[in-house]
């Protein structure tokens, strides 16, 4: 039934009128900030207020309102393309009549710096990748629109990103529309501009010359101080024989640059050209290597004699001198369809070097507001290139490209992968340094359903590009890449551009990704990290927990030995419960895999409905525990516990194994501490859900030192005055005691043990033991007594003799 209703809703999905992305004239990866403007952009123009004669006015500004709606939502945006308008009754309904504003409010308050190519809008989907884990130089402006003090800021704020465009980066957050970010960061007031990495308040005037100068502060100095005497040496070091010279002989004064002009020059053109600046007026000798008579001259060489590649630049406009030194560096390789195809056959080759190609379409996009040439000091061992997909379509259409300008990345194992964030130098150079060295693979519908249905393994993740959990995980998925790619190949799908793959492969929410080992599909759940995608692959190519089928469970279920225990999940594939069980299910086999007698195993309850139905599973998940002390399946227990979790479970089934641990009463208390051995002792409540968490964790430490601790529990409860005799004021409390050590019994209070883990409690037993057990001398009645380490511990030991005296050493 669930299946037909599926099928169902696709083919409503494909019949669905209105096109959201072709009403807003976007593309189906754009990103927030190009919805916004597109909608801003038709909100003007549609508004009723300024349409009153129009009579469908009305109608048509609901209509991109609804598209507009839908898409800026991640959850319905995910609905409608999937399943179209269908997909949204939900959210929407047939009688959703939409909620808009004034046409002044979209044209005053809406996007404020949306407009801005000098100032990047940041969001929580890249706020973190792209400021915090970032050692550039960030100036942000958290604002609301609906702040007037924002409003008088952002015309400064727009002049100080044109003065610093290309110097440090200029960003912008509408804590309106990201509140918690906004509150992550500590943001309580707007506007508050903060400075990072140094995450520094700026507390200063709001003027353009204070905000300048308060950014120029934390500028760095880049500037060569070139003198003749140490010319040579300036000339034969590595960092600065390969790099053309740009050469500033005045500053200061009339028609010449300034200090701070020459600062944000040297910022600019860093891994491109060597700044430096010269004091002619001091330095004579310097004006036979350099061109002092105009103010700033531009070198290839300033040994080789070549005049006509060297240039004196009477234009002192910083923006006008990048422009005139990016034109002189060498361009990029432009590729034509033959020379693109033999790039493919060469990057199949391991030994060959990355390429790095940008993407246009004039047709479709302005031109890229970034400067491959600056790449080309980011990305050294990057080859560059451009491609024209306006003279070669086709090439394009085959990559399914849709968006311009776009980066492709091609890489020596014959892969490539896609840019997906900002188009910005700094950005696109953070992606290729990310991905690199993974090992993902695009994937497009010509390459299914071989991937799936190969011999290998392949994990792929559907995803789509708006989505934020999808770009913050795709960092995590290329450094599993990296670390499993020996086990399975990793891919990735646009659903966004493949969508008819994606419904063919039921995928219904972004990210998910999909384990096809042997070609059955092992779903990943679980926290977007390396870590958990890395255990996730571990525990589906060498399983801890046993998958029965029918005649397996008869085999080693119904067939079980006396003292085995089998504790088993009964499921349904598409039980959401049971879905997020099954990482904790994985986890808990892990836990309890250093128990020989305990078993943990699964049911597909869709797959074996037989099986399930003798068992009267009507419901799931179902767990079930099959104990020791007979054999058979007629006996079981059920898991009726609310937690689902590794741990609660794992706490469930310790009531069913043997006990290590000695339950202790008010005599047997006082004869432990009465004891010569030392003990081990866990106080708890009956009530208390930590104690029930712990108690497993005490009885691995109990087996861990059988024969050389003695361990106990005394229930708090049931004995109070125990407790309070060791001062016990919470639950769970360990205490260590080491053994009565004369004629009287050991203080009750013992020591106690802060760190409940059991690799803690074995590392302090370690450390006490060996320090009161390496050789630990007293006299006794006369008589050296020599009590010595027993516990399983590498120890060297050191005898001292004492004269006249009768030992009792037994080493």
């Amino acid at each position: 039934m669930q299946i037909l209703i599926l099928y169902l809703l696709c083919l409503l999905a494909t019949v669905h009128s209105v096109d959201y992305y072709e009403l807003l004239g976007i593309s189906k990866d754009a990103d927030n900030r190009e919805i916004r403007r597109a909608f801003k952009k038709l909100a003007l123009k549609l508004h009723p207020d300024k349409n009153m004669e129009e009579e469908k006015s009305h109608e048509q500004f609901i209509a991109i309102n609804k598209a507009y709606e839908v898409l800026k939502d991640e959850e319905t945006r995910k609905k409608y393309d999937l399943y179209g308008e269908e997909g949204l009754k939900e959210d929407f309904g047939n009688s959703w009549r939409g909620n808009y504003r004034s046409w002044n409010y979209y044209y005053e308050s809406f996007g404020i710096y949306d407009d801005d190519p000098e100032i990047i809008t940041l969001n929580k989907n890249d706020f973190v990748q792209s400021v915090l884990e970032s050692t550039d130089l960030w100036f942000v402006n958290f604002y609301s629109p609906q702040c007037s003090h924002c409003h008088h800021l952002a015309p400064v704020w727009r002049e100080l990103a044109r003065n610093f465009e290309g110097v440090l980066q200029i960003g912008a957050v509408n804590c309106e529309e990201d509140w918690m970010l906004c509150r992550q960061q500590n943001i309580y007031s707007y506007p508050s501009l903060v400075l990072y990495p140094q995450r520094e308040k700026y507390q200063g005037s709001r003027d353009l010359t204070s905000m300048m100068d308060y950014v120029l502060q934390h500028l760095p100095d880049n500037i060569i101080k070139l003198t003749h005497q140490y010319l040579s040496e300036m000339l034969s070091t590595e960092e600065t024989a390969s790099q053309p010279w740009l050469i500033v002989t005045c500053k200061n004064t009339k028609g010449c640059l300034d200090s701070d002009e020459i600062k944000k020059l040297g910022i600019i053109l860093k891994h491109l050209v060597n700044v430096a600046e010269v004091e002619k007026n001091t330095d004579e000798k310097i004006c036979e290597f350099v061109n002092c008579h105009a103010p700033v001259s531009f070198y290839f060489d300033l040994i080789a004699e070549n005049p006509e590649k060297n240039i004196s630049l009477r234009e002192v406009e910083v923006s006008e001198i990048v422009k005139t030194v990016l034109a002189k560096l060498p361009e990029p390789e432009n590729y034509s369809e033959e020379s693109f195809k033999e790039m493919i056959t060469t990057m199949k080759n391991l030994t060959s070097s990355p390429r790095l190609l940008l993407f246009t379409d004039k047709m479709k996009s302005s031109e890229s507001n970034i400067d491959l040439k600056r790449l080309k000091a980011l990305l050294p061992e990057v080859v560059l290139g451009k491609f024209d997909c306006e003279k070669f379509p086709s090439t394009c259409a085959e990559l399914y490209l849709q968006k311009f300008p776009t980066f492709l990345l091609f890489k020596p194992n014959g892969a490539y992968e896609f840019h997906y964030g900002r188009i910005t130098a700094y950005d696109v150079a953070r992606f290729v340094r990310d991905a690199l060295p993974s090992q993902v693979h695009t994937l497009t519908p010509s390459d299914f359903p071989r991937v799936t249905e190969s011999g290998q393994s392949w994990f792929i993740d559907f995803f789509a590009p708006w989505c934020p959990p999808c770009m913050q995980f795709l960092p995590q998925w290329r450094k599993a890449s990296q670390s499993s790619s020996h086990l399975v190949k990793f891919g990735t799908v646009d659903c966004s551009i493949h969508v008819n793959l994606c419904r063919k492969y039921n995928i219904n929410s972004y990210p998910t990704a999909i384990l096809y080992n042997m070609s059955k599909p092992y779903k990943f759940y679980g926290s977007h990290t390396q870590h958990h995608v890395d255990e996730f692959i571990e525990d589906i190519l060498h399983p801890s927990v046993v998958s029965l089928s029918p005649s397996s469970f008869e085999s080693l279920v119904q067939s079980k030995s006396h003292d085995e225990i089998w504790v088993i999940d009964f499921f349904a594939p598409w039980c959401g419960p049971c879905q997020q069980l099954s990482p904790q299910w994985r986890k808990l086999a892990k836990l309890l895999g250093h128990i020989p007698s305990v078993h943990i195993g699964e049911v597909d309850c869709q797959a074996h409905y037989s099986l399930c139905n003798s068992m009267g599973i009507n419901s799931y998940p179902t767990i079930l525990l099959y104990p020791s002390g007979q054999t058979g399946t007629n006996r079981f227990f059920s898991y009726n516990g609310w937690n689902r979790d590794a741990l609660s479970i794992q706490s469930w089934i310790y009531n069913f194994l043997p006990s290590k641990v000695n339950t202790l009463t008010a005599l047997s208390y006082k004869e432990a501490l009465a004891d010569i051995s030392p003990w081990l002792i866990d106080y708890y409540a009956p009530w208390c859900s930590h104690c029930h968490s712990f108690a497993p964790e005490f009885e691995k430490v109990a087996q861990a030192v059988e024969g050389k601790v003695k361990t106990g529990k005394v229930n708090c409860e049931e004995f109070p005055k125990l407790c309070q005799l060791a001062s016990v004021r919470a639950y769970p409390t360990v205490k260590f005691y080491g053994g009565k050590k004369s004629d009287h019994p050991q203080d009750p209070t013992g020591v106690e043990i802060h760190t409940l883990t059991f690799n803690a409690i074995l590392s302090f037993l370690e450390d006490t033991l060996i320090a009161e057990f390496q050789m630990d001398y007293f006299f006794r009645r006369g008589k050296l007594v020599c009590r010595v380490c027993w516990f399983n511990f590498s120890v060297a030991y050191r005898v001292i003799l004492v004269p006249d005296l009768e030992t009792n050493c037994d080493i």
